[in-house]
């Protein structure tokens, strides 16, 4: 576990602002991001040798976090990857699958806080099950690294290896397309299934002779229930824990029943997709005669866009049971749970032996704090100390001159509409139907957001994010990977994507 250390980033100034950063931006907190931060940059035997990152930065202002991550970190965990690709068989698979006995016990801890009233048990064994609790997502999540190594860093290799292949077989037209269908997912994710089981509860609903008396029904009742049990953490975030409940998700359901949706086609066309895409590929990848090394490449990249997927709902879950633990320990020790999510968790287990955290400090890493980690050592500045921290870091660069903008394709297509430049969940619904969404990157909170968008363009993201395998599955054109889209464009610009040549421009 990382130790706190005075002084940290005064010390490494000047190689932080030589260092280059890659973003991603969520709605989060730093109790429950820092866990990632903390697993990637743990060494430990199952990762592969330099297979740990070595320093992140996380800027958070008002419940939004800035998460930078050090390039050359990436580019080292892709390289790994490269060597090991061409000779090992199944590296991807045989990675996963050492990490398959703390997956039991992360969901065995959770079945053991179901069945726990926290109200009742004394303050010992409190600590005791956030201790244990934390060490287990810990050991889950270290994995971390690899995943975001490789998903980060390999997309343009993967890209470069397609064009050099299409190149040699004479084949100029469709290179997006593609490059598309190699790199589409094959299993279907954990918002997919919830929406499966959410859009069959409707149907039957829907295939009833009176659906206003089916609503009513005790079987239905239960089915809805059910459904709840499974996916009350489906919209959760890295900051805000929503509790949803049959009622959240009969009032999805009676929206559903009053669309025009064809309930049995959107079933079918979303549980197929997954296969869908298997077919397409395996029916390219025997026409273009892949390369091994390719086709090793692609199957890697299959396993993560499953391993992140599965990654990103215990992290839900994680949000969940972790703010439970927090409100039930700050309330004990006299802080709300805003304030206790802005403890480390370091901070945290000094609080369960016994130290007082100033309550107005808290309150300014809620307002605006940046966290370094090196190594085993972390440091946090809040207020005027970190702006003058992060000017120093991050200098503003004006680019409003730039009117045209590449990145890498994710979905192919072309459309035509008004930015909307979205930094967090509480921003979705700014979102109308034919609008372009932008952001630093997409995530499964903004799914409403997607669903009206006429096309996605973000600043980070490689080929396993969120906003490539989402924006395959709903057929929107999509453009990942910018660097400088939510820096270039503005609420309300008329802007053109063309997915197919992967490029963004603002239309006079």
């Amino acid at each position: 576990m990382a130790k706190y250390k005075v002084g940290l980033i005064a010390e490494n100034i000047g190689l932080l602002e030589d260092k280059k950063w890659y973003n991603q931006r969520f709605d989060g907190c730093l109790n429950l991001i820092w866990m990632i931060s903390e697993a990637e940059i743990k060494a430990e035997p199952r990762k592969m040798k330099g297979g740990n990152f070595s320093s992140h930065i996380c800027i958070f202002e008002n419940h939004r976090g800035d998460w930078y991550i050090d390039m050359a970190d990436i580019r080292r965990v892709t390289n790994i990857f490269l060597q090991k690709a061409k000779a090992t068989h199944d590296l991807s698979g045989r990675l996963i699958q050492k990490w398959q006995i703390d997956n039991g016990r992360f969901f065995k801890l959770i079945a053991e806080l179901d069945s726990t009233d926290l109200d009742k048990i004394t303050e010992r064994r409190l600590a005791g099950l956030y201790r244990n609790f934390t060490y287990v997502y810990d050991r889950t999540i270290t994995s971390s690294s690899l995943i975001d190594g490789f998903a980060l860093g390999s997309d343009e290799i993967i890209q470069n290896e397609i064009n050099s292949l299409l190149e040699n077989k004479g084949v100029d037209r469709k290179k997006g397309k593609i490059f598309s269908i190699l790199t589409a997912p094959v299993h279907q994710s954990f918002i997919n299934e919830a929406e499966i089981s959410l859009l069959r509860l409707a149907r039957r609903i829907k295939s009833s002779k009176n659906p206003a008396l089916a609503l009513r029904q005790p079987a239905i009742k239960r089915s809805l229930e059910r459904h709840a049990s499974r996916y009350f953490w489906i919209k959760n975030n890295y900051h805000d824990n929503y509790v949803l409940s049959s009622r959240d998700f009969l009032s999805e359901i009676k929206t559903l029943l009053s669309s025009s949706v064809d309930l049995k086609q959107e079933i079918r066309r979303i549980a197929g997709t997954p296969l869908h895409n298997r077919q397409a590929k395996q029916k390219l990848i025997k026409r273009l005669r892949l390369s091994a090394y390719l086709k090793n490449l692609l199957k890697i990249s299959e396993d993560f866009t499953y391993w992140q997927d599965e990654r990103k709902k215990r992290t839900f879950l994680f949000t969940h049971y972790a703010s439970v633990l927090l409100e039930k320990i700050g309330r004990h020790y006299g802080y709300t749970l805003d304030e206790m999510k802005y403890l480390a968790r370091a901070e945290v287990l000094e609080l369960l032996a016994g130290r007082k955290f100033d309550h107005q400090e808290l309150r300014r890493r809620a307002k605006k704090m940046i966290v370094y980690q090196k190594g085993s050592y972390y440091e946090i500045l809040s207020g005027a100390k970190a702006d003058t921290v992060i000017d120093k870091i991050f200098k503003h660069q004006d680019q409003s001159h730039i009117q045209d903008f590449r990145g890498l394709t994710a979905s192919t297509g072309k459309a035509r509409g008004l930015a909307r430049i979205v930094t967090s969940v509480k921003e979705i619904d700014k979102i109308k139907t034919g609008d372009i969404l932008v952001a630093v990157m997409t995530r499964p909170d903004y799914i409403i957001g997607i669903k009206k968008a006429a096309a996605i363009v973000t600043d980070e993201g490689g080929i396993t994010c969120h906003a490539a395998i989402i924006s395959r599955e709903l057929g929107i054109p999509c453009i990942i990977g910018t660097k400088i889209g939510t820096k270039i464009l503005k609420d309300g610009d008329l802007v053109e994507v063309n997915a197919n040549h992967g490029w963004v421009r603002k239309v006079k």
